[in-house]
């Protein structure tokens, strides 16, 4: 089987996802779409798509041409009914395949560790629990996609995860540990400047007791 991780930053990928994928028996391929790569099997080779996060917004075709890539790929594997995890800029990406808008947020950024609750129910989600703390770092948002189930929401935002047939969208980003979430902090520091956000507020939680729940995820997303 094989899994394909479209990534637009080196240091946004696949995180608690990849050894998870790994011990399923999944071969893991990443596509740096930013970096112009284009797919070299037919999507229907793969068992499960990640579209994962990025700076650039999914309004942004014109200044980053490859998201049009991406948004026919999106397109097909819904089509196609290929089980698909849209992860922060995957998760807005999709909602926009799926008719909905996306937008900068009226209520500020979320960067860090917050909770997000559960106003949902789905099979794929039935091992999450009610209130889960989860790191984020977004500044746009969506509407829900009609036909979407919303699971879970946040203080700020209330569409941080949906359903839609056999896709899920995670605004908020499951797959980060302490040592991912460190490097983006060393990274995109003049950010966290900017909004007034020390590193050491990004490293207090480990983020890897997700493990359990992403493992429910794919299971469950993939029947197996």
């Amino acid at each position: 089987m094989r899994a394909l991780a479209v990534r637009h930053v080196r240091i946004e990928h696949l995180g608690l996802l990849e050894p998870l994928l790994k011990e399923f028996g999944f071969k893991v391929e990443y596509l740096d779409t930013a970096e112009g790569q284009t797919l070299k099997r037919p999507l229907e080779e793969y068992a499960l798509v990640v579209v994962l996060g990025g700076y650039m917004g999914a309004y942004e075709e014109n200044t980053y041409p490859f998201l049009s890539y991406e948004y026919r790929l999106i397109e097909k594997a819904l089509r196609e009914k290929i089980p698909l995890i849209g992860i922060c800029l995957g998760a807005q990406m999709l909602a926009k395949v799926l008719g909905a808008s996306v937008y900068k947020g009226g209520k500020g950024k979320e960067i860090g560790w917050f909770e997000v609750y559960k106003v949902g129910e789905h099979p794929y989600f039935s091992d999450f629990p009610q209130r889960l703390t989860v790191f984020q770092w977004h500044g746009d948002t969506f509407d829900l996609p009609k036909e979407a189930l919303r699971i879970y929401s946040s203080e700020k935002y209330e569409n941080q995860a949906f359903v839609y047939e056999r896709a899920v969208g995670l605004q908020f980003h499951i797959e980060v540990d302490r040592k991912m979430a460190q490097e983006w902090a060393q990274e995109y520091m003049d950010e966290l400047m900017k909004e007034g956000i020390s590193a050491e507020e990004l490293l207090k939680y480990d983020g890897a007791e997700h493990k359990n729940l992403l493992r429910s995820l794919i299971k469950r997303l993939l029947n197996i």
